[in-house]
């Protein structure tokens, strides 16, 4: 497949991109595109460009897409800037969660950003 080509997240989002567009979209296929090694789903390992511009929607198609709730330990959500929370729904009940690192910056980058983004805001 061409999506092992791609960083994990890359691979999950195209496969939950996939599944929106086909309505009869397998599990097998979905198998095939994202695998099954989900212990550690990190978004600042997909271009920064891309990780601004996700929202919550975004963020809960991969997580429903990959079963998150109980195959992801870690969840990282480096620089998603467009997230309120919501899209972590699919998350609720799950056993297995550790650890959610909700920083909004990579390491070593500064955290100023401007305008707040949402999940900074009251």
């Amino acid at each position: 497949h061409v999506a092992n080509y791609l960083a994990p997240p890359s691979r999950a989002l195209f496969a939950a991109a996939l599944t929106n567009q086909n309505a009869v979209a397998s599990d097998e296929r979905n198998t095939a595109i994202v695998g099954n090694e989900w212990s550690t789903l990190d978004f600042g390992d997909i271009e920064n460009e891309l990780a601004v511009k996700l929202n919550d929607d975004d963020i809960e198609k991969v997580l429903i897409c990959i079963d998150a709730a109980n195959r992801v330990k870690k969840l990282k959500l480096t620089n998603c800037i467009h997230i309120t929370g919501a899209g972590l729904e699919p998350l609720r009940g799950s056993t297995i969660i550790e650890q959610f690192d909700l920083s909004l910056v990579g390491d070593h980058q500064c955290p100023q950003l401007s305008p707040h983004p949402p999940i900074a805001r009251e």
